[in-house]
């Protein structure tokens, strides 16, 4: 058995969310840029996140993920990589390093994050 070394530089917070992952290229997969794929966001950083979904996308494969969170309610466009992959079931969990990228919400995701992901209650 291999052992898995976590490699995060921040904390994640659990997040449960629903939200759409667009494929912006994969080199593995050239027939998926395009697509949107449904996931659930398992937990979030600021600069990255696990997600689940049913479709399997290759280390390396750029997407771009649009996701509403927040107290009031914002939608943010943000640039990812797929930094790994792991089966589970039907499922497959990937982990994704967000990026910055000319016309994406990434500043703005930072500068909010500890807001966006605190329970208003």
């Amino acid at each position: 058995m291999v052992a898995v070394m976590e490699h995060r530089a921040e904390s994640r917070v659990d997040f449960n969310v629903r939200f759409f992952v667009h494929v912006h290229e994969s080199k593995a997969e050239p027939d998926m840029a395009g697509l949107s794929l449904e996931c659930e966001a398992i937990d979030f950083s600021a600069h990255g996140m696990q997600f689940s979904t049913n479709s399997v996308l290759s280390n390396g494969a750029l997407v771009n993920v649009s996701v509403g969170v927040g107290d009031p309610f914002s939608m943010y466009v943000l640039r990812a990589q797929v930094r790994w992959l792991r089966p589970k079931g039907d499922e497959y969990y990937m982990g994704v390093m967000l990026l910055a990228e000319d016309g994406t919400d990434l500043e703005q995701w930072v500068a909010n994050f500890s807001t966006l992901v605190t329970d208003p209650a």
